[in-house]
């Protein structure tokens, strides 16, 4: 809740291109949109433990945060779900909050969980 709490509701959040494929989490969204297509359906494909992220290092730059984080899970299927995500986030200086993301992971892992589970 605190993430997306900083985040601008109508944020540009490009998952590591513009073209939407849903089943491999890449295109162009907002909050909305990222939790209904994207986190939604990838929380249902593991199991009742969750994602757990960790936060491997963090750089900021003016209005910029660069971010690197660590993701596992287990899928459904019983086989581990370890990704890596980087984050580029672009902060508003009126109010603060994320209006850019550029997310980049492994996308093939993510069609992997989507197909498999």
């Amino acid at each position: 809740a605190p993430f997306l709490e900083a985040i601008d509701p109508n944020v540009h959040w490009q998952i590591a291109g513009p073209e939407r494929q849903l089943d491999s989490a890449q295109g162009i969204f907002n909050v909305a949109e990222w939790k209904e297509l994207i986190n939604k359906p990838l929380l249902a494909r593991l199991d009742s433990n969750g994602l757990k992220m960790a936060v491997e290092s963090v750089d900021v730059i003016g209005q910029r945060a660069i971010v690197e984080c660590s993701g596992t899970a287990t899928q459904k299927n019983g086989k581990p779900y370890n990704n890596f995500y980087c984050w580029i986030f672009h902060f508003s200086e009126e109010t603060g909050k994320v209006v850019k993301i550029y997310e980049y992971l492994n996308t093939h892992l993510v069609y992997e969980v989507s197909r498999d589970n």
